[in-house]
């Protein structure tokens, strides 16, 4: 928000306070840092003195105790403890270099101490070069003299012990003297901010007052869906922030009407969709269903809502309705299940169902799909009767008509025109094509009805080709084209688990094919791989090929590369596609591998046991 002039003084004030207080209470902390550490330091310099004292002691006890008995330990401890001396010395010198008071007695001491050192040096040397007598006396004569010395050095090192303390009992005072000001100076800094603060308050209390009721009473009118106040005028974070409610609820009114649009567009579809949709409980309670439901049950959706999901569905008067529930739920959860249904007259009908689990805020809830599949039954019944009437109605005369233009050809009652023998073969040609499409049309029909059968057995490879070339060859030669069928290799073992029959009916359509898009003298080759898991059967021809895009769909019904081919090649289409069936029934794969202007080989591969 931005600050008029009082505000920017107000912020001025408290910034010139806090940097105040904040660099006394600073320069107090470190000055107690400071005769913080003073006091550790006199605390050190007077132990080292005292260690001092103590060790020039324990020296001169060593090198008389020395003199005595020439005990070499003692003459150890003498040189440790004279060592120790000079050093607790170079500290002493170290810690008071910049005490101009202190220090020349601290020079005194040293020069006294290298004094009293040499003359108990010249005792030790005195004892380990001359007799013990004499050494004894030369040692007392030497301690005599350096008695003055011993002294004046004791008199020094109580000097400055007595001066450390001094400035140890002044610590404490400096201390608490440093204390009070840190407490008067935290009064101060607290009271300024007190003023400061409450003349900050009123004023940010007086300047925002007035702009965060209008924040707050829009935030009122935008959670009850009231039009807002008008916008606040300034570019402060206030007037940013009531810009953004007035922002966020033109967001919120658009989602709201779009949200709107898009519930009233679900439920059109949900109303007009061809379907039946309901929803029920777990326990198969029906909570709701649209109109197509209704209209599919013949009931209104106030007769439906409430029943049990189990009395809209035919079942065994044995399976009460819990059970019912459950074993509709292991058949038809996210999966389609064919059921009977009653409509309101008792009137039984298919349909598909299947249904889903969802949560929502009242618990676990399920959404049933059903699809009425009456007409689709009718249509299917009134097409297997016409596949029957087909098979039976039309294939026996056609085979009597075919049987007796080949007995017509071949002169069977009296010799006959060449034009008439000519017409005669078209005739069993067309016959034949006729036949052939109505047992296309029955294999189609029994893929679709699932009732297209394949037996598997035992069966020799070697027995399969041979009817292959039986049923293959006479087609083959009536267009000109070589037949090669690679043969079955005597040691060996082609024996296969599959329905020989259907092997035959697959090879022989795929030559069929092969020579009917195979040039005048062009080969089409048969040949097989076998090895101990699978059978790899390969028809190789040397026509036009297979483009790319049509390698695949050439295998679906009523498929062809060419329009024209129909008429020209003769077929229906459905070869290929019924080939693929069964070859999938025997849990194989079949396929085209082709160059456009160089010729196609379909194989496909099944499994031998």
């Amino acid at each position: 928000m931005k600050l008029s002039h009082q505000g920017w003084l107000l912020m001025l004030g408290f910034v010139i306070v806090e940097v105040s207080l904040v660099g006394a209470e600073g320069y107090l902390v470190l000055q107690a840092e400071r005769d913080a550490k003073r006091a550790e330091h006199v605390k050190e310099i007077i132990g080292k003195t005292n260690h001092l004292v103590q060790v020039v002691y324990e020296t001169g006890t060593a090198v008389m105790e020395y003199a005595k008995s020439k005990d070499e330990s003692n003459a150890a401890r003498y040189l440790k403890n004279r060592n120790e001396t000079f050093e607790i010395i170079d500290w002493l010198k170290d810690a008071l270099k910049d005490d101009t008071e202190n220090l020349p007695t601290l020079k005194r001491v040293e020069e006294n101490l290298r004094v009293g050192m040499e003359t108990m040096d010249r005792i030790k040397h005195a004892v380990d070069t001359q007799p013990l007598i004499v050494a004894v006396r030369y040692g007392f004569r030497e301690k005599n003299k350096l008695q003055p010395t011993f002294d004046a050095l004791v008199q020094d090192l109580l000097k400055l012990v007595k001066a450390q303390r001094k400035i140890e009992e002044e610590s404490p005072n400096a201390q608490r003297s440093q204390r009070e000001l840190q407490k008067t100076a935290l009064i101060i800094g607290l009271v300024a901010n007190v003023v400061l603060a409450f003349a900050g308050a009123g004023w940010f209390t007086q300047r925002l007052t007035g702009r965060l009721s209008v924040l707050v009473e829009n935030a009122r009118r935008m959670k009850s869906g009231d039009e807002l106040n008008k916008p606040l005028s300034g570019s402060d974070e206030i007037a940013a922030l009531d810009s953004a409610f007035h922002e966020m609820a033109f967001t919120l009114r658009l989602k709201e009407q779009l949200l709107k649009e898009s519930e009233e567009r679900v439920r059109t579809i949900i109303e007009k969709i061809p379907v039946g949709l309901l929803v029920f409980t777990e326990k198969g309670a029906i909570e709701y269903v649209n109109p197509t439901l209704e209209s599919m049950f013949a009931r209104s959706a106030e007769a439906l809502i409430g029943r049990q999901l189990a009395s809209l569905i035919v079942r065994s008067e044995t399976v009460g309705e819990d059970e019912f529930a459950l074993q509709l739920k292991e058949k038809a959860l996210d999966r389609i299940f064919e059921i009977s249904c009653l409509k309101s007259n008792g009137e039984r009908f298919p349909v598909e169902f299947s249904m889903t689990d969802f949560e929502t805020q009242n618990g676990m809830r399920r959404l049933g799909i059903l699809l009425d599949v009456s007409e689709r039954q009718e249509v299917q019944r009134m097409r297997q009767a016409f596949v029957s009437m087909v098979s039976h109605e039309l294939r026996t005369p056609l085979t009597a008509v075919s049987g007796y233009l080949a007995l017509l050809e071949m002169g069977a009652f009296g010799e006959l025109p060449k034009e008439v023998v000519e017409q005669a073969g078209r005739a069993e040609a067309n016959v034949s094509r006729l036949m052939k499409l109505i047992s296309d049309l029955l294999d189609l029909e029994k893929m679709d009805s699932g009732t297209l059968n394949v037996s598997k057995a035992k069966c020799e490879l070697g027995e399969i080709l041979r009817a292959v070339d039986e049923a293959s060859r006479t087609f083959a030669d009536s267009k000109g084209v070589k037949l090669e069928i690679e043969p079955v290799n005597g040691r060996e073992k082609a024996e296969l688990y599959a329905d020989a029959d259907r092997l035959v009916q697959v090879l022989v359509n795929l030559i069929s094919n092969a020579v009917k898009f195979s040039p005048p003298d062009g080969t089409v080759k048969v040949t097989h791989k076998l090895d101990d898991e699978t059978l790899e059967m390969r028809v190789s021809d040397q026509g036009r090929g297979v483009p790319a895009k049509y390698r695949e769909l050439i295998f679906e019904r009523f498929q062809q590369v060419e329009v024209s081919d129909a008429k020209q090649k003769g077929g229906t289409g459905l070869g290929l596609a019924i080939c693929k069936t069964i070859v999938e029934m025997h849990e194989g794969a079949i396929a085209v591998d082709s160059e456009e202007g160089k010729g196609s080989t379909f194989w496909f591969r099944i499994k031998r046991n």
